[in-house]
């Protein structure tokens, strides 16, 4: 508008008095000083243009004011203007100093202007309502307006600070701005840490065996530039003990203050999901060779009895005998398999009762060892330990971790099964002198399809579910277990109950079916029949 002005007052003729007064104060004033305000606003949030440019427009109106006296109704529509863009672009402190500006600078003008135009009370006492009004309530506007920012700044910050994968934002140059506080987590090094450093020494990401070169951009983006970008890309960074970390990572071009280009990242830590999955595979693998043993078995003495029918009686009671061996034995991998899928698969109320656990421990400790031909001894009272069980799952429990301690005990070592009273729980513990375990291997071994020792050779069998039924049922009667194990010393369960009823007694307990048919039937999608 100075520059507008300007030009047009060069052109006109015969310019005298106010009018070319007015025409000098926009080339030798408002020109030069617009052009100051104009060039300082390339500085964002100067204080010149957020405070001198409103003040400048102020004088300019009342200027025109003076100098042109017809033009007062179009000068108090630019006071508002200059009070209401004051409001968003300043804070209300000088909005409000605006204002009183205006109005002010109204009045001082009125002795300055001819009699036939100058303003009455009837035009300024409105015109000040009007513009204190409009101070109000565009203020007012604004102050909702910062709330509702506010609102939304805080939920965001809260939702990025809680959320579980890592946020790292990034300038063009790879250079770290900001992130969350699940850098310090899924990283391992504290936010404040990273910023400013380069984002590919940082992450060190490797696709493959390949590492990301991104010295020509950054190379996450072209990688999930794809139809499945929502999807992230699957990589890895290596830890400073050498194990690899799997990651789950995206990223993203967002425009940045001041029209900066930004490319957030995003990384989950995948190494629970990760774990799992070779988990799975380990025990498909497992389960299979330990079904595939004992149906070798049977088939092979089954085909022989249907080849030679004529065998003695006793090659034909041998052959009888291994066959129901390796059957027992094929039930009870069944069984496990079943009753692991029946803590997971829906609730089923485990009636719980004060019972006389010491002759159960005895008898469980006498048929085990009758069984496997083993030492394994009780150690406890022949009666009196009442506790607060259900009867078959603490079979199950006992002969779980009896079976558990034979198998990693070396032959002829003998495994003990004891009871101690404590004045409201009882202790029952099975202790060993097998191989043991580390720190680690203890601290996984209950975990489902886990196993002590992993590689494709394994010396002992088993299916890595035992455990995490034994902890799955204890827990269901309101109990706890734990292990103390030493590499070469052996292990020691110890199974906490409670002696005494609690007011509820029953416990929901995920064991889905009662019996392994029904299990089994429910698994292959057959409906229950109900009763008419």
């Amino acid at each position: 508008m100075a520059v507008a002005l300007a030009a047009t007052g060069s052109f006109l003729p015969h310019l005298a008095g106010r009018s070319s007064a007015l025409f000098l104060v926009v080339q030798l004033a408002w020109l030069p000083y617009a052009t100051a305000v104009f060039m300082a606003s390339a500085q964002p949030e100067n204080s010149f243009v957020l405070v001198g440019g409103p003040v400048g427009d102020l004088l300019v109106l009342f200027a025109v004011q003076v100098l042109v006296p017809q033009s007062s109704d179009a000068v108090l529509l630019g006071y508002l203007v200059v009070v209401a863009l004051g409001v968003y672009t300043v804070d209300r402190r000088l909005a409000a100093a605006l204002a009183a500006g205006a109005i002010a600078l109204t009045f001082v003008a009125q002795p300055l202007l001819p009699v036939s135009h100058r303003l009455g009370a009837a035009e300024l006492i409105p015109f000040s309502g009007a513009v204190l009004a409009l101070l109000f309530m565009l203020e007012r506007t604004a102050a909702i307006q910062a709330q509702t920012v506010q609102r939304w700044k805080t939920k965001s910050d809260t939702i990025l600070a809680h959320v579980a994968d890592a946020v790292l934002v990034t300038d063009d140059a790879g250079r770290i701005l900001e992130g969350n506080a699940a850098v310090d987590i899924v990283i391992g090094q504290p936010v404040a840490s990273v910023i400013g450093h380069d984002c590919a020494e940082v992450l060190g990401l490797h696709r493959g065996e390949r590492l990301l070169e991104c010295s020509n951009g950054c190379a996450l983006l072209e990688l999930v530039a794809g139809a499945d970008a929502r999807l992230g890309c699957e990589l890895w960074r290596k830890l400073p003990d050498d194990r690899r970390q799997p990651l789950l990572a995206n990223a993203s071009v967002v425009v940045g203050t001041g029209g900066r280009r930004e490319v957030i990242h995003s990384l989950r830590d995948v190494t629970r999901i990760k774990e799992a999955e070779e988990a799975k595979t380990l025990f498909l693998a497992t389960a299979s060779h330990e079904l595939k043993t004992p149906l070798t078995v049977i088939q092979g003495f089954a085909d022989t009895l249907t080849r030679y029918p004529d065998l003695d009686g006793s090659t034909k009671a041998a052959a009888l005998e291994a066959i129901r061996a390796r059957s027992v034995e094929l039930a009870r991998i069944v069984e496990r398999l079943l009753m692991s899928s029946r803590i997971e698969a829906g609730p089923m109320n485990l009636v719980v009762e004060e019972v006389d656990v010491a002759p159960i421990l005895a008898e469980r400790a006498t048929s085990v060892g009758a069984a496997t031909s083993r030492d394994v001894s009780y150690r406890g009272p022949s009666a009196g330990v009442r506790v607060a069980v259900n009867t078959d799952a603490l079979i199950t429990v006992v002969d779980h971790l009896l079976d558990n301690a034979l198998k990693y005990s070396p032959e002829g070592q003998p495994v003990t099964l004891s009871v101690a009273e404590a004045p409201e729980t009882v202790c029952i513990e099975v202790a060993d002198g097998g191989i043991g375990m580390d720190a680690e291997q203890a601290a996984h071994c209950f975990d489902k399809f886990w196993q002590a020792e992993s590689t494709d050779v394994r010396r002992f069998s088993g299916t890595g579910i035992g455990l995490y039924i034994v902890q799955s049922l204890v827990e269901g009667m309101g109990g706890s277990v734990a292990v103390s194990s030493l590499p070469g010393h052996g292990s020691t369960f110890s199974v906490h109950l409670r002696r005494h009823l609690s007011v509820a007694t029953t416990l929901a307990v995920r064991l889905g079916e009662q019996t392994s048919i029904r299990e089994f039937m429910r698994q292959l999608g057959v409906p229950a029949r109900t009763k008419s």
